[in-house]
């Protein structure tokens, strides 16, 4: 069964609102919806769409799945959403994933971490609209201390772990001091690609 992508952007739109079937007034319509969505992991309560970031972030993976472009998606989710988002395409590349982690002495709180064959990817995600060097490279080094500490303080099986700047638009910059800034519609191309471009990438 397809169904119109349009109506997946029209139902994250209106996700957060208290708009009854969230104003789709031909049952017919919302019963495909319903039927759709439920076959592809969206949890359905008594005939309606539960309202949970999870289910929010799922129909956003089924719009791209089925053409939505992920910087328009992206535009429809805030902060939180979007570093939940995040994870959950590490997740689909089999990554052990931890968000909002936090470390002590000093405090600090890493977005996400994806871990996988030993090797430890810390994502600093922003939610911004627009990227300057001199900004990328204060929050590039800022990130490299928290992968400092982290390899100091963690206890968990890794070998290495690869500081990572997770951005919302595309920036012309691959590259700052040797740690990738990754816009988001290129995460999960990067994620692919991982192992064999991870040599060139700084790393503790």
């Amino acid at each position: 069964m397809s169904i119109n992508p349009s109506l997946l952007t029209f139902i994250i739109d209106n996700f957060d609102s208290d708009i009854e079937n969230f104003g789709i007034t031909n049952n017919d319509i919302f019963d495909e919806l319903l039927f759709f969505l439920s076959n592809w992991g969206v949890k359905i309560k008594q005939n309606k769409i539960d309202h949970s970031v999870y289910n929010k972030l799922t129909i956003a993976l089924i719009a791209i799945h089925n053409g939505i472009d992920i910087l328009s998606i992206c535009s429809k989710i805030n902060w939180h959403d979007f570093e939940l988002f995040s994870s959950e395409i590490m997740r689909f590349h089999g990554y052990n994933v931890y968000t909002n982690f936090r470390l002590k002495n000093p405090k600090r709180e890493i977005d996400v971490i994806g871990i996988r064959s030993q090797k430890a990817l810390l994502i600093d995600c922003k939610h911004w609209k627009k990227n300057s060097p001199s900004g990328l490279k204060l929050i590039v080094e800022k990130q490299k201390k928290r992968t400092m500490l982290f390899v100091q303080n963690s206890k968990m099986n890794i070998k290495n772990a690869f500081p990572i700047i997770l951005t919302f638009l595309p920036n012309t910059f691959e590259l700052v001091d040797d740690v990738p800034i990754v816009s988001i519609n290129k995460l999960n191309s990067f994620l692919l690609d991982f192992e064999c471009l991870n040599q060139n990438f700084y790393k503790i």
